[in-house]
């Protein structure tokens, strides 16, 4: 018999990182003589957690770490990273591998942590350019969607040799379960999934309650408003309550921090994704080949940018713009069909199988160091 392997799952970043990693954990936990804990940062991420176990079975161990109180008390916890890292150091370095789905938890190395091998799996498969990161090539391995990053990956000089394609785990475990959800709008117009990325120099969410007027006011469309979860952290009252305001029962749903952000329920239930630069533009497409529109809200050169590629794959406007993009987008469904099933092809190596191949290439990475 094998000697034991010991495996830490981190997640310090926030609550929608759980579904990128969360499986891979149930999966290696499923594998002889290997013990998997998952570290959480708080009750959200922690009852997520809990929730992908319980639908995945295995044997993770879910443990809150332990937090530096003063640092919460007077940054918030959401401020408190490194902190948080430095109180957990030593119990992460007894580890023979750490797991994370971003690349803060690398300080730990700094911090004395030497001995386990570091390992990522990012969290989202869009173009951005966070995947030419030198720090990538801190890590012992990278486990990616694809071939679409591998590929950019390694033109910046990331080594060939740690990176593993293993497919995206997040959709082999939840696209089926947001497939099955029963409809969210029971009139049977065209669904509109508004998804503003959170950060502002890039995205349209500045324009974004605009936008949402227009389309309202223009058409009979059914619209999903859920800019990325982290587009409200630190949000006031006051400001929760104009983008509620929004809402409009039957046809306009406002999600400002619901599960449903980050369970891939509002891309398996729209017909037409309307964004800028969210990964989530690939899960929508990975669901099935259906329009998009992009929004362009700082006047961007995008036609030759990497970090812009989606934008080939539908029509790109200006917010103005945004009503009559629509309207063409949905008279003419297929119009970007073939560039989108090529781009699928190159986002995601696998769909079945993510998971444990994910779980193969941590045991052979920990296996190499051994």
């Amino acid at each position: 018999m094998s000697a034991e392997r010991r495996v830490a799952f981190v997640f310090i970043g926030g609550v929608h990182h759980v579904f990128h990693t969360m499986p891979v954990a149930c999966a290696l936990s499923r594998r002889e003589n290997v013990e998997v804990i998952a570290f959480v940062a708080d009750e959200p991420t922690e009852w997520t957690a809990a929730t992908v176990k319980q639908d995945m079975g295995g044997n993770v161990t879910i443990r809150r770490m332990r937090r530096p109180k003063l640092v919460d008390r007077l940054f918030g916890a959401h401020r408190a990273k490194l902190p948080l890292l430095w109180r957990n150091r030593r119990e992460l370095g007894s580890f023979d591998a750490i797991v994370v789905p971003e690349r803060t938890s690398l300080i730990l190395r700094r911090m004395g942590v030497t001995r386990p091998a570091f390992i990522n799996l990012p969290h989202g498969a869009g173009d951005r350019a966070i995947s030419v990161d030198p720090r990538y090539n801190l890590f012992d391995r990278i486990l990616l969607a694809g071939p679409k990053t591998a590929a950019r990956m390694i033109s910046t000089g990331i080594r060939a040799s740690s990176i593993r394609q293993v497919g995206y785990p997040k959709a082999e475990f939840l696209a089926d379960i947001a497939g099955g959800k029963s409809p969210l709008f029971e009139n049977g117009r065209p669904v509109v999934f508004f998804n503003p990325h959170f950060r502002r120099h890039l995205s349209s969410l500045d324009a974004a309650m605009q936008i949402v007027e227009a389309i309202t006011a223009e058409t009979d469309y059914n619209l999903i408003v859920a800019p990325h979860i982290r587009s409200f952290e630190g949000a006031s009252e006051d400001e929760l309550r104009r983008w509620h305001a929004l809402a409009v029962p039957g046809r306009v749903i406002v999600d400002t921090g619901s599960p449903r952000l980050i369970d891939m329920s509002y891309v398996a239930a729209a017909d037409l994704y309307l964004g800028d630069v969210s990964s989530q533009v690939y899960e929508f497409l990975l669901l099935g080949l259906r329009p998009c529109v992009f929004v362009n809200a700082h006047g961007v050169k995008w036609a030759d940018d990497l970090s812009y590629r989606h934008w080939h794959l539908g029509s790109v406007v200006t917010p103005a713009g945004v009503v009559q993009g629509l309207r063409t987008a949905l008279s003419e469904r297929d119009a970007y069909a073939e560039r989108q099933q090529a781009a699928v092809a190159e986002t995601f190596a696998r769909l079945k199988g993510s998971s444990e191949s994910a779980a193969d290439a941590i045991l052979e990475c920990i296996a190499e160091r051994q």
